[in-house]
């Protein structure tokens, strides 16, 4: 009966461990697996009131998770979890600038409180003072008697100086004109060695450098890693790019530079986006439309490909090397 009792005890415990189990399993799944979804919309138009608008909204997993923000109509970033409100940068505000009511009423009674300490602490305070300036007169006195005897004990002695002053200018200067020569010599011949000896080192660092940028691991290493930030930058491009965009520099040969560049990057924007050039005057217009998605998996997978590269560490240990 015991061993029954017991028993069932632990299936129940293991179906309870199972379902946990396979809630987190679920949850890990969906984190890795469902993807981030962003939508962009920009909109210029110098006649408007308004001449910039911008929204901006990242959600997950059927709008669950749901980030908001507009620029200028509320311009503040608001995040929702099953349609609640758990953070908007405004009411941090707002909550800050109640705190700080209620702090100036605190500080205006503590005010009150404090000028009555301070004009007794002034009164004790003045008294000190005049304490103070009676001992200072007396010092003063005292030290001007003994400045009068210095004075005097000082003249004797400059003149006993120039005397054996003169007596010295007899003797020839030119030793110690060579001497102050022999010396800048020195102080150049040494700049000049400094000078060679950073260069030396200088070249020496370069030459180590091109070393590793030339050898098999570098090119392995910046095969590796420019090949997956490239994978992550093609997930995270948008899948839906839409736009019309009016511009103009107000001179025709700047204009026909862009419309140059625009030219080069056709094969990546395709017909997604439309140039109107305005050879006339300088203007920017437009709207802008984009879509994307990411996962978080393919984050982790590119950190993890890139931060075990056996190739890309070991350069990292042989730049450290030449830092030290």
């Amino acid at each position: 009966m015991v061993t029954t009792i017991i028993l069932s005890i632990l299936k129940i415990l293991g179906i309870i461990l199972l379902i946990l189990l396979g809630i987190i399993l679920m949850l890990l799944l969906l984190i890795l697996f469902v993807p981030v979804r962003y939508w962009i919309t920009v909109h210029r138009k110098t006649d408007e009131e308004v001449p910039v608008v911008v929204d901006l909204k990242v959600t997950w997993l059927l709008h669950i998770l749901n980030v908001a923000f507009s620029y200028p109509a509320a311009a503040y970033v608001r995040v929702r979890v099953f349609c609640f409100t758990v953070f908007r940068s405004d009411k941090a505000s707002k909550d800050k600038s109640e705190a700080g009511k209620a702090s100036t009423e605190k500080e205006v009674i503590s005010e009150s409180k404090e000028e009555k300490e301070e004009q007794a602490e002034e009164q004790t305070r003045e008294q000190a003072k005049e304490q103070a300036k009676e001992q200072a007169e007396k010092r003063e006195e005292a030290e001007t008697e003994k400045q009068t005897e210095e004075q005097k004990k000082g003249q004797n002695e400059a003149e006993e100086d120039w005397e054996d002053a003169a007596d010295e200018e007899s003797s020839p200067k030119i030793f110690d004109f060579f001497k102050k020569l022999w010396s800048a010599i020195k102080n150049i011949k040494y700049t000049i060695l400094r000078i060679c000896d950073k260069i030396k080192h200088i070249v020496k660092n370069i030459r180590y450098y091109i070393k590793i940028i030339q050898s098999d691991t570098f090119k392995r290493a910046w095969k590796v890693c420019s090949g997956q930030v490239l994978l992550l930058l093609k997930a995270f491009a948008p899948k839906k790019l839409r736009g019309t965009l009016l511009i103009g520099t107000g001179d025709p040969a700047s204009t026909a530079q862009v419309l140059a560049v625009y030219g080069m990057l056709y094969p990546l924007i395709g017909n997604h986006i439309d140039i109107t050039p305005d050879f006339e005057q300088a203007i920017i217009e437009g709207d802008l439309l984009a879509r994307g998605r990411i996962t978080v998996f393919r984050l982790l997978k590119t950190a993890w490909i890139v931060f075990f590269n056996r190739d890309l560490r070991r350069l990292i240990k042989l730049f450290k090397r030449e830092a030290a």
